[in-house]
């Protein structure tokens, strides 16, 4: 399940303190964030220790600066605590999921 957060500080609590975070750093205007969604929704499902989350980043304008995130969508999977890697504008839903499957097996065998 994606988490909606709303607070940079649960944001960056919940990356510092989990294994594997994957975040959806949208605008709620973007069309094309809004139809990945149920993808990553799914993908949530299939890898139950990770943690997938989005965030509005005109909510939430400080999360655009601390990651960096410039253009929409960007999708950011960190690794304890750490920017793993990250998918901007123009990606795959496979290419996200074998990076999310690599880290899952890595940190949870």
């Amino acid at each position: 399940m994606i988490k909606n957060y709303t607070s940079s500080d649960e944001v960056n609590a919940l990356i510092k303190n989990e294994d594997l975070v994957v975040a959806l750093f949208s605008d709620l205007g973007c069309n094309v964030c809004l139809s990945i969604t149920p993808d990553l929704e799914e993908m949530s499902e299939a890898y139950e220790k990770s943690h997938f989350i989005s965030a509005d980043v005109e909510t939430i304008k400080t999360l655009v600066g601390e990651y960096g995130v410039f253009v929409y969508p960007t999708v950011i999977v960190f690794t304890q605590g750490k920017e793993a890697i990250r998918f901007e504008r123009v990606f795959s839903i496979g290419d996200i999921e074998a990076s999310v499957s690599r880290y899952n097996d890595l940190l949870f065998g």
